[in-house]
């Protein structure tokens, strides 16, 4: 008995799907508000949360662009500078996630059979360079103000313009994060470390003009810049990491991976789930496994049980790709190097 069984999602593949275990049924999709990987929507309604996103980063990167600006030339200070040059980079990552979304969220065809959801990485790491070139340009400018400290102008006017600033960062991480909970967008993820960040750093830009606007600590601006530096370069390793995890493939969190077993063996028919194998690809997943099956069923006995396994994996993953090839109870099926024991 070989045979291989392969859904792709359809509208109503989200819904049709056995329950043999309705306790079971239950426990399993109270765990689901756990996961966290993407294609747990359908693409159309992660797309829509993608699109209405981005859009808001990119107005709001350039109205932080142009209320610092203003308010940099007013005070010449470095902080100000440099949180400036922060948000610049921001908005052109804004930018890049805004049309990197809408590219990875098109629908697979003949060229990119696997989709082209990877396009969220590459944006990733397109965002974690950025954000790494703003923290050496950062650096080099605290140190130069460190040894010849300039004076902080307008300190008042500048404190309200940061925390303008603040108020409208802070909303736009709130609805960052809903998306983020909602699709696992790896370039979202990356965006919103971009406005994190800067958040921090208007804080940080805040406490320093004020030492250095109000007291005798002129060079409290240039450490401040230093400090902001140095955590932009931290974030820079995140979002990198982040990117490349998905870029290499990398298997689901333990915990997608264990919700994924856990529904595929609802059914007793499974015997066993073995060489499960998973990745994300921007708004998709793709799983396969092999499913150990008693070895006097039909060949039409094991495709139900597969399909109907393949659905009980869509009604929680709308957005994967899912293959579950049956194999007879003792035997193994495929290229070993690929085999897993888990």
């Amino acid at each position: 008995m070989t045979s291989t069984s392969s859904t792709q999602n359809t509208p109503n593949s989200a819904v049709t799907h056995d329950c043999e275990d309705p306790q079971l049924h239950d426990a399993l999709y109270r765990d689901r508000a756990k996961l966290s990987s993407p294609g747990r929507i359908d693409p159309q309604d992660a797309a829509r949360i993608t699109r209405r996103i981005t859009s808001y980063s990119v107005v709001i990167g350039f109205v932080l662009i142009v209320l610092k600006y203003i308010i940099w030339q007013q005070s010449e200070s470095v902080g100000i500078l440099s949180s400036l040059v922060h948000s610049s980079l921001d908005f052109i990552a804004a930018l890049a996630t805004f049309f990197g979304v809408r590219y990875a969220a098109r629908a697979p065809d003949a060229l990119h059979s696997f989709g082209r959801g990877k396009a969220e990485g590459f944006i990733a790491i397109l965002q974690a360079c950025l954000v790494l070139f703003s923290a050496l340009h950062i650096f080099e400018e605290g140190l130069e103000r460190f040894t010849a400290p300039q004076a902080v102008h307008h300190g008042g006017s500048t404190l309200a313009v940061m925390g303008i600033a603040i108020v409208l960062t802070a909303g736009l991480l709130l609805a960052q994060g809903h998306a983020i909970k909602s699709t696992g967008s790896v370039a979202i993820k990356g965006d919103r470390a971009h406005f994190a960040a800067d958040l921090a750093a208007n804080v940080a830009v805040i406490i320093g003009v004020s030492l250095a606007a109000f007291t005798p600590y002129a060079r409290a601006d240039s450490i401040v810049a230093i400090a902001i530096a140095f955590w932009l370069a931290f974030t820079a390793y995140r979002v990198g990491k982040m990117a490349f995890n998905q870029l290499m493939d990398q298997e689901l969190a333990d915990t997608e991976r264990a919700f994924i077993r856990a529904l595929t063996e609802q059914d007793p028919k499974i015997v066993r789930v073995k060489d499960l194998r998973t990745r994300a690809s921007g708004p998709h997943v793709h799983i396969q496994m092999h499913a150990e099956l008693a070895d006097d069923l039909t060949l039409v006995q094991a495709h139900d049980i597969t399909s109907a396994a393949e659905q009980r994996i869509l009604s929680a993953f709308p957005a994967a790709d899912v293959t579950v090839h049956p194999d007879p109870a003792g035997h193994d099926h495929g290229n070993s190097r690929f085999r897993r024991d888990d």
